[in-house]
């Protein structure tokens, strides 16, 4: 915590020192250094001078952050639905998630079969229980109703080209 005595100057350095680690270690949204920054104590008025100053630098980028943020969730292997829940707790935007979403240009299809085989296997289930489960855990990871049939329809084409 800040030391209760510190001047104004002396807050506004270690507010700064605090910054400066944590975007050492990895790249944050503003919304997360705002949360960070007020746990530690620094009052509202030196935050936000401080988030300012670090986007003008170029030290923080809720764009970059939302680029890093959205490659790591795709290569997780969660579906769109997912991804925007998460997003709107890590305070990214709806408008910066469908811009980095417009230029990853995910194929959800893709993704699921790949989840789906590494959880399931690539064979398609037998029974109706082992389908429900599948689209049950495909839903789960994120992905919409039309994503679960086209990618359980993509594990049924892969084992009839497989059966040949």
């Amino acid at each position: 915590m800040v030391a209760e005595e510190a001047t104004s100057e002396e807050l506004r350095v270690q507010a700064e020192e605090s910054l400066l680690r944590l975007l050492g270690r990895r790249e944050h949204s503003q919304f997360e250094l705002r949360q960070k920054l007020r746990q530690r104590g620094f009052p509202n008025d030196i935050i936000q001078a401080l988030l300012v100053k670090a986007e003008t630098n170029g030290w923080q980028s809720d764009e970059r952050y939302t680029e890093i943020w959205l490659r790591q969730q795709l290569a997780t292997g969660n579906g769109p639905l997912k991804i925007k829940a998460k997003a709107a707790s890590k305070g990214i935007g709806s408008e910066l998630l469908d811009h980095a979403l417009v230029q990853a240009e995910p194929d959800w299809v893709a993704i699921g079969f790949e989840q789906l085989c590494k959880r399931f296997g690539a064979a398609p289930a037998a029974q109706k229980s082992e389908r429900e489960k599948r689209m049950r855990y495909l839903q789960g990871r994120g992905f919409n109703f039309d994503h679960v049939k086209q990618i359980l329809a993509q594990q049924n084409a892969s084992d009839d080209a497989h059966s040949y």
